[in-house]
């Protein structure tokens, strides 16, 4: 049953107040208290829709599927192929415009990295969906557009994590190198030169680099 206006807002102030905490103190140093707190609301609210501080952290993760399935809807394209690339790129954009759109990209807050990557694991089905579409097309050369949609969403927003593994900005490029080609390879040729440049300044914009 869809939520009423009201309690739909409450529900997204409830997300941002907990997005803005966890990007800024951390996952295990805030506490359903501090969320009440940055809310000035009383505790009742916030457990009517989360039983728990963890399920509002996989719900924030989880806006990850409602943002890409609107940039796909959106792009247009000749081909599957050139609407990936597309969507990737609008993805940039909107981490760059805000950087807590997509917020937990960078960050190595083992809470969030494993919430993050079951998001990940959600945003592949729709990946694997336009590789499909691809396939059908010409565009796409794979026999697996699953486990390529997954492995790409895993290299492209895990692995590539500068902060997780503690890379700086000429390591962090050379693996952004490598996932390109490792794409192409593997019959998606969907990140271009310019991509790889605009990732990077992204995270340098983020502070993702020591």
């Amino acid at each position: 049953m869809a939520r009423s206006e009201k309690a739909e807002r409450t529900y997204q102030q409830i997300l941002e107040a907990s997005t803005k905490l966890f990007f800024t103190q951390g996952y295990e140093k805030t506490s359903i208290q501090d969320i009440l707190d940055e809310m000035k609301m009383s505790r009742g609210v916030v457990y009517y829709y989360f039983k728990s501080k963890k399920e509002i952290l996989d719900a924030i993760a989880g806006q990850r599927l409602d943002i890409i399935r609107s940039f796909i809807k959106e792009a247009k394209a000749e081909n599957a192929r050139e609407k990936i690339a597309k969507v990737l790129s609008m993805i940039v954009d909107a981490s760059d415009e805000n950087e807590e759109t997509l917020p937990f990209d960078h960050m190595a807050d083992p809470h969030i990295v494993i919430a993050n990557m079951h998001a990940q694991m959600n945003d592949a089905k729709l990946f694997a969906n336009l590789l499909e579409e691809g396939i059908r097309d010409g565009s796409i050369k794979t026999e697996y557009p699953l486990q390529l949609a997954e492995l790409m969403s895993m290299l492209l927003n895990t692995w590539l994590n500068p902060i997780l593994f503690n890379r700086d900005l000429e390591q962090t490029k050379i693996q952004l190198k490598f996932i390109q080609q490792t794409l192409r390879i593997l019959g998606a040729d969907v990140i271009g030169d310019k991509m790889v440049d605009r990732v990077i300044e992204n995270m340098k914009q983020m502070g993702s680099f020591n």
